[in-house]
């Protein structure tokens, strides 16, 4: 199978924006099934323009893998920060051998997610996976290389400002997110997201069942802390200080058309 299609989902969306002083509870990450287990990612250090490659992913979809492994090259360069998002509309399908498969990543998040990049990219509510969706501007199927590889030069090309983001995470459980760079006409988000750098998981069911699955830089939560409206902006949120190996990331996207303005892992 190279991708699926599926109906339009219907998400109630959460509130993102929240009031200040809004108590972000550390997220308590998925937990996968027996067998799964931690490992050291390898760190790359990120260049200040790196774009972003959104990957929509399932541990329960067959032609996913591929499409994670080549995430995986891509996070190796200096000019991509991949994300992992791992929807949640494979967890209900049902194979006639090895039956269902709860991705442990999976969210409704994600689908939603996707479904409003593929409204405005596209101009469909078609879903499929694996996609990959470059800085919030273009779309591929994961597992198309070359083609993904015009599209991160094309991305990089159509980067038309510059904005400097630093997270800070403190000990205290306070963290402090600060950008700066030129007016916007629009104020853009500023999102706050949660990532497991690194997991192994072995599969018991659905379309991958018997398989060891590895993801990297799987995102588990996302929440929008402020808008962004130009010159220099701080953001203060409580959040518990990602353990071990793991990390998190701010992206600053426009909340009309999508498109990523910029983005920093937490801990670069």
């Amino acid at each position: 199978m190279t991708f699926a299609s599926v109906k339009t989902f219907k998400f109630l969306l959460p509130a993102l924006l929240l009031a200040a002083g809004f108590i972000w509870l550390a997220a308590r990450p998925a937990q996968a099934a027996k067998g799964k287990v931690s490992a050291v990612s390898v760190a790359v250090v990120k260049d200040p323009d790196a774009v972003v490659a959104e990957l929509f992913t399932s541990q329960g979809c067959s032609s996913c893998p591929a499409a994670d492994a080549f995430l995986s090259e891509l996070a190796h360069r200096a000019d991509v920060i991949t994300l992992e998002m791992h929807v949640d509309y494979w967890d209900d399908l049902k194979t006639f051998f090895a039956g269902k498969w709860k991705d442990p990543f999976s969210s409704p998040t994600w689908s939603q997610r996707q479904q409003n990049y593929n409204r405005v990219i596209m101009n469909s509510d078609r879903v499929f996976t694996p996609q990959i969706v470059i800085d919030g501007r273009l779309q591929d199927v994961g597992t198309r290389r070359q083609s993904v590889f015009g599209e991160i030069e094309q991305a990089k090309s159509l980067r038309r400002q510059h904005f400097k983001i630093t997270p800070e995470l403190k000990d205290d459980g306070e963290a402090v997110v600060t950008v700066e760079g030129p007016g916007l006409h629009t104020p853009a988000n500023v999102l706050l997201l949660r990532v497991t750098r690194q997991a192994v998981t072995r599969v018991t069911g659905g379309e991958n069942h018997g398989a060891t699955l590895k993801n990297r830089n799987i995102a588990t939560d996302m929440l929008t802390i402020g808008t962004y409206p130009g010159g220099k902006q701080s953001y203060k949120i409580k959040m518990a200080k990602p353990a071990g190996d793991d990390t998190c990331a701010v992206l600053l996207q426009d909340p009309d058309n999508m498109h990523i303005l910029s983005a920093r892992f937490c801990d670069q």
